[in-house]
C-alpha cells in the first residue's frame, strides 16, 4: 500500500522472513536506553552471521534483487500508530485503515469514509491517561519497508529493511523504486545495491549527521537506457535475463572498487 492511495491490503509473501536490517542500535544515554543512528547496516535475526560470514562485519552495502514488482510487498508505505509500550495498534494509507480490536482480537478495517475523524480519535483513545509528557509521543507515523533477497546468500527467503525517516530516506528510497520500475517496466530480479551512508545537515544552525539508505541499479547508464529501449520494443521480454546476457550485473564495481 501507499499513503494515500486506494490500493489492496498488503499480501502476505510466500517466502520466508530471514531477517531484518535496520541503520539504528539501542545505546544506553544517562540511564536511559535510547535508539541511535549508525552508518552501517545491523543485521538482525537467527540468520544473521550468515550475512556478516559473507560482507564482513561493518557492512555499508548490501546487492539485493526484488523478488516480485508488486509495491504492497517489496516498496510499502504505510502509516502507523503504536502503543506507549511499542505494542503496533492501527495502520493504513490514509483512507483505508486497520484498528486493534481488543475484544475481537483483531485488527478491524474501517475507512475515512466510515469514521472520517478516525486518526484523530486513536490518538485520542490512546494518550487518554497518559501524561502530557508521554501523550506527545503517540502520533501517526509513515513507515516505509523494503523486503529483497540478498544475492549470493544460500538461503530461501526475504530480508526486511524498514525506516521513519520521513524526510530522507522514505522520499529518496520511494521514489528510485518508483522511477527504476517506470524506466525498465520492472524491478523483479533486476540486481541493486542497498547503501548507506551519514551525511551532514545542510540547514542553518544544523551541526548533526543521520544516515540515509540509497537504491542503485548495479549497472551502468548506457545499459541502462539499453534496456529501456529493448524494454518498449519487447513489451514482455524478461529484464533480468537480458541483463544477464549482456553481463550487465558486473558492469558497475562496488563502493570499495570505486573509492
Amino acid at each position: 500500500m501507499r499513503i494515500q492511495s486506494d490500493s489492496n491490503p498488503s499480501q502476505p509473501s510466500a517466502l520466508t522472513e530471514l531477517g531484518r536490517i535496520a541503520v539504528g542500535e539501542k545505546v544506553e544515554r544517562s540511564g536511559q536506553v535510547v535508539p541511535s543512528s549508525i552508518d552501517s547496516f545491523r543485521i538482525r535475526g537467527d540468520h544473521a552471521e550468515v550475512v556478516h560470514k559473507m560482507y564482513g562485519e561493518t557492512i555499508n552495502e548490501l546487492p539485493i534483487l526484488f523478488y516480485s514488482d508488486q509495491e504492497e510487498i517489496v516498496c510499502n508505505e504505510r502509516l502507523e500508530i503504536r502503543t506507549i509500550d511499542g505494542k503496533l495498534f492501527g495502520y493504513g494509507d490514509n483512507h483505508t485503515f486497520h484498528i486493534w480490536n481488543d475484544e475481537l482480537k483483531k485488527y478491524a478495517v474501517t475507512t475515512t469514509e466510515r469514521r472520517p475523524q478516525i486518526k484523530d480519535e486513536t490518538v485520542a483513545f490512546l494518550q487518554k491517561n497518559l501524561h502530557p509528557s508521554k501523550a506527545k509521543l503517540i502520533r501517526w507515523l509513515p513507515v516505509l519497508t523494503l523486503r529483497f533477497v540478498i544475492r549470493e546468500i544460500p538461503l530461501l527467503g526475504y530480508w526486511q529493511f524498514s525506516t521513519r525517516a520521513v524526510q530522507t530516506t522514505i522520499p529518496n528510497l520511494r521514489n528510485k523504486f518508483d522511477e527504476y520500475k517506470k524506466l525498465f517496466g520492472s524491478v523483479q530480479y533486476l540486481p541493486f545495491l542497498l547503501k548507506v551512508k551519514k551525511v551532514k545537515s545542510n540547514k542553518p544552525g544544523m551541526v548533526y549527521q543521520y544516515p540515509i539508505v540509497d537504491l542503485v541499479p548495479q549497472f551502468s547508464f548506457e545499459t541502462a537506457h539499453r534496456l529501456a529501449r529493448y524494454l518498449r520494443e519487447n513489451p514482455n521480454a524478461d529484464a533480468s535475463h537480458w541483463l544477464s546476457e549482456q553481463g550487465a550485473s558486473s558492469q558497475l564495481p562496488s563502493a570499495e572498487e570505486g573509492a
